[in-house]
């Protein structure tokens, strides 16, 4: 995962949120219309313990017998208790009849994190304290090619600088240590078959990023990334709103990538139970399951299971270092015609956890 995830992750999901709610609320004389929705959401995850996100969407509404899909262009803005700042703008835009989506993302942070070291089998008491301050801008036209599935370009620029590192630790030896410029070129491809994107109940998802960073370009590091997340949504057949997620997640490179740019097992989406940046390395593989019931009235519950692993190289995956997480959650829905849920999941992996945020993990 980036090394924004956890501020980024809620973010997003003040991102995700805003069209479909707006679009639902507003009056049928006033589609097609611009408008502005504002959010200011609590969190808590281990991470960053509480924090509070903020934000403000421009969103645009085509007229309801277009069938076209919401634009929109997000300020946010996050903070939390242990002195973590994050700044984000991010349009998604449709133009040319939904023919092309442009989305791209400028944001920048200060994150005092912790590093425990690299590999699966990293240990608590090896604990190290670092501020990085990062800048990252990132662009990414696609071309809807074939129904559901839009593929283009990807450029992604990240700088960043680490701070407070102690003299004698470890992190001090590793690639990224005092921070650096990254210019990564690449391709996107979505698809993207659900048939809601806040909730699913159906449907299948893919994301797939290919980049590449060379010191020709610019960069200080030289690495290739290979990154795909797929999602399955599967509607159960003993009752209305049963759901069987799955979702799987592969990250691949090759390389020299600095430390901050490898791969984060743990946090409030994949494998909740596990601190985030607990366990990182180059490589990343993990698969998650999660059974969605409602219970009463408008709460819901759910049960999930996932179990993910890091290496250094695909020769390096050993099954014994694959680290399980489990736990419960319950689901409530503040808005009978939205289908977004404050959600409360309590984990366990290497330790107990709580997540107390909006939207489902995946």
């Amino acid at each position: 995962m980036a090394p924004l995830s956890p501020l980024a992750a809620l973010l997003g999901l003040l991102l995700t949120t805003t069209p479909e709610a707006s679009s639902r609320a507003a009056p049928e004389t006033e589609r097609g219309q611009f408008s502005v929705v504002p959010f200011v959401l609590p969190a808590y995850q281990p991470e960053t313990g509480f924090l509070v996100g903020s934000a403000a969407s421009l969103v645009h509404q085509p007229p309801a017998a277009s069938g076209q899909r919401e634009s929109q262009v997000l300020l946010a803005a996050a903070a939390s208790v242990r002195k973590q700042f994050t700044l984000l703008l991010q349009p998604d835009v449709y133009f040319l009849d939904d023919r092309l989506n442009l989305t791209a993302t400028a944001s920048a942070a200060r994150f005092p994190d912790r590093f425990f070291g690299l590999g699966a089998r990293t240990r608590a008491e090896d604990e190290e304290s670092f501020t990085p301050i990062f800048l990252e801008l990132e662009l990414s036209p696609k071309w809807r090619i074939a129904p559901r599935l839009y593929v283009g370009p990807t450029v992604r620029y990240q700088h960043a600088r680490i701070t407070r590192v102690a003299a004698d630790g470890a992190l001090q030896a590793l690639t990224g240590a005092g921070g650096g410029a990254t210019l990564q070129l690449g391709l996107t491809a979505l698809y993207d078959s659900r048939d809601n994107t806040l909730n699913p109940l159906t449907g299948f998802l893919a994301r797939l990023n290919l980049r590449s960073a060379h010191e020709e370009w610019g960069s200080d590091y030289a690495f290739d990334l290979l990154r795909l997340d797929a999602r399955r949504y599967l509607p159960l057949p003993w009752g209305e709103r049963h759901v069987l997620a799955i979702q799987g997640l592969v990250e691949l490179r090759r390389g020299e990538p600095p430390f901050y740019d490898t791969s984060r097992l743990g946090g409030m989406e994949m494998s909740r139970g596990h601190l985030e940046g607990r366990f990182r390395e180059r490589q990343h593989l993990a698969a998650q399951l999660e059974y969605r019931a409602p219970l009463f009235w408008r709460f819901g519950g759910v049960a999930f299971a996932s179990a993910a692993t890091v290496a250094r190289s695909l020769e390096d995956f050993d099954t014994r270092d694959i680290k399980p997480a489990g736990g419960l959650g319950l689901r409530f829905a503040p808005l009978t015609d939205v289908p977004v849920n404050i959600r409360l999941d309590v984990a366990y992996g290497t330790e107990m956890s709580f997540y107390l945020n909006v939207g489902e993990a995946f």
